[in-house]
């Protein structure tokens, strides 16, 4: 059989061996990617070399280090999605994967690329990817264990029965050895997993729990980080075994959890690395968890947790409080509005004012360039919206009723009839649906005309060049353009305010809406809070204000409008005149993201 070319021999032992693309061989500082396959087995070697062709030729057509991460973080995306566990082959390639990642984030941030501009989410990935790996290993080994011992008992009953064995080394059954039982961290809820000492081993209730128990999966995923913990530093022994006195030392040690920050990224793949990191180094240069974060997150995670393990009926004693806080823990920030100086930094820049290029559009110049980003500052603090929703709108959102238009941001149109669930827009709860007048100003600088020329393209999306962020439990995010830019716009502009942040802009609107004398259902209506218990707030239209609250809302402005007023229109005539060029990427199919590419292929 002839050899692949990828393939070297060396010492008994195989190696791959592939040249970098000219493009990439600068990011990566060395011509040649070479790395030991572990084994003298050419079949093996096969399957394993295939394993790692897969995302080595992904990345090697990459020109620049904005095109690598942006890569590497979609290949995390798919990695993290592999089922368990994992095989042989493909946890080699992802071992290989993540030593390369490292020294290539390492290198990028040498050089001042800090590849979290590039992708936000980079950071978080390679964590929970090396995590998983660690994870992963740790099961290989321990499954190599259970089958050695499994057939080492099989060795010695052929023995016992062939009269092998002389009756002094045999155990009485009462002293035998007991059955382990192997698992899996996210086994199926039907495997028959349960030992007989009546209740699951934490990891399989845990894995039962997050694949059966109610709740968002941000919800879910904190009781997972929890009780992994609880594992982590307690053992995987069987639920019925938690005493009170395990809980009361959980308790006391949940508040010594450090936060992320100024942790090695190597010792911060999961809550227990985190924990025995701040034991070993102290807490001179670290940061703890806030009481919100504690209590929100932690304490009630692992009550829903244990309150799900005696509805099940796995564990039968007194369900275990967890409520200690620290005093050494932090209070949580309350965000902030914007202030008015604030509002002149963000609405003076070269964005609004006249940019470089369509893509250098922090730099000033003679471009006129009305992007996402442009319209997603102005429409979140005229509107009030949650960047999640902004960055969904759609044709179908911009109603028109008695000479006014509004951003109609229910989940689907009542007035149409009932639509499948999987069609209906993901709003935080279903008390976010609500109505907005647009802004005049909104109108005034042409949002109509950009939803007219998309339509004609084929195109209903108000925002085609949005890119959402797909997490790697399948949710989709949608705030990634907003908050990247943020972080960037915040320090070019020097706000030092550490409670203020993109959503800011929601409570800007809320300022300006207590300046006005609009009614409490009209206010609760506008920001999108719930009317749960406020009986009478749900009578009366679901597709306007009232005439009042219009009037007030229409007739009201503040120095912060005014000011966004005079600007931005001076530069919309500016750009009318000719004075400047005004360039429309998002025309061209070419510059849309990738899902709208998709979405409407």
């Amino acid at each position: 059989m002839a050899r692949s070319s990828y393939l070297t021999r060396r010492d008994g032992r195989y190696h791959i061996q592939i040249r970098f693309s000219s493009t990439l061989m600068p990011l990566i500082g060395r011509p040649l990617y070479r790395a030991s396959l572990q084994t003298s087995d050419y079949r093996l070697a096969l399957l394993r070399l295939a394993e790692c062709l897969g995302w080595f030729h992904r990345m090697n057509d990459s020109a620049d280090y904005v095109a690598l991460f942006q890569k590497n973080t979609k290949e995390l995306q798919i990695y993290l999605r592999d089922s368990w566990p994992i095989t042989d082959e493909r946890l080699f390639a992802r071992a290989c994967f993540e030593d390369l990642l490292k020294g290539l984030n390492r290198k990028a941030r040498a050089i001042n690329c800090d590849p979290d501009m590039i992708e936000p989410e980079f950071s978080k990935l390679l964590k929970l990817f090396i995590q998983q790996n660690v994870e992963a290993e740790a099961y290989q080994r321990k499954a190599e264990r259970v089958i050695e011992y499994e057939r080492g008992r099989s060795d010695m009953r052929a023995a016992i029965e062939f009269g092998a064995v002389p009756t002094s080394f045999q155990q009485p059954a009462s002293l035998a050895a007991p059955s382990v039982i192997p698992y899996t961290s996210s086994p199926a809820p039907s495997d028959n997993l349960i030992p007989t000492s009546t209740s699951p081993i934490f990891s399989v209730a845990l894995a039962e729990y997050l694949e059966t128990a109610d709740g968002s999966k941000d919800s879910r995923r904190d009781v997972e980080l929890i009780v992994q913990f609880l594992i982590d530093q307690m053992g995987d022994n069987p639920v019925h075994q938690f005493s009170a006195e395990n809980a009361k030392q959980l308790d006391q040690m949940l508040p010594d959890i450090p936060d992320r920050a100024r942790i090695p990224r190597d010792q911060c793949t999961s809550l227990s690395t985190r924990y025995a990191y701040a034991q070993q180094y102290g807490w001179e240069k670290l940061k703890r968890l806030t009481e919100a974060r504690l209590r929100n997150g932690y304490h009630n995670s692992l009550s829903k947790f244990f309150g799900w393990l005696i509805q099940k009926d796995y564990y039968k004693q007194p369900k275990p409080i967890f409520n200690t806080v620290s005093g050494k823990n932090l209070t949580s920030l309350t965000r902030d509005a914007f202030e008015y100086d604030e509002i002149v930094k963000i609405f003076s820049q070269p964005l609004f004012q006249g940019c470089k290029t369509e893509k250098q559009i922090w730099q000033p110049g003679k471009v006129f360039v009305q992007s996402h980003l442009y319209w997603g500052y102005i429409i979140l603090i005229l509107h009030g919206m949650r960047i999640g929703e902004f960055g969904q709108l759609d044709a179908s959102h911009i109603k028109e009723v008695d000479e006014v238009f509004y951003f109609d941001l229910r989940s689907f149109d009542p007035e149409k009839g009932r639509v499948p669930l999987e069609e209906v827009v993901k709003l935080k709860t279903s008390g976010s649906e609500r109505i907005i007048p647009i802004h005049p100003l909104v109108l005034e600088l042409g949002l109509l005309d950009r939803v007219k020329e998309l339509k004609q393209r084929g195109c209903t999306a108000l925002f085609p060049e949005w890119e959402p962020y797909p997490k790697p439990n399948g949710e989709i995010r949608w705030g990634q353009p907003i908050t990247k830019s943020w972080q960037y716009l915040k320090q070019k502009i020097g706000i030092q305010r550490a409670n203020v942040t993109a959503y800011s802009a929601r409570h800007s609107y809320a300022q300006f809406l207590d300046s006005t004398g609009i009614s409490n259902r009209g206010r609760n209506m506008l920001m999108g809070h719930s009317i749960r218990n406020d009986i009478p707030a749900h009578y009366g239209s679901k597709k306007r204000l009232s005439p009042r609250d219009l009037k007030e809302l229409t007739e009201t402005s503040s120095r912060e409008i005014q000011f966004m007023t005079e600007t931005l229109l001076a530069t919309k005539e500016k750009a009318d005149a000719g004075e400047l060029s005004i360039v429309k990427p998002w025309l061209q199919r070419t510059n849309w993201s990738e899902f709208y590419r998709q979405k409407f292929g």
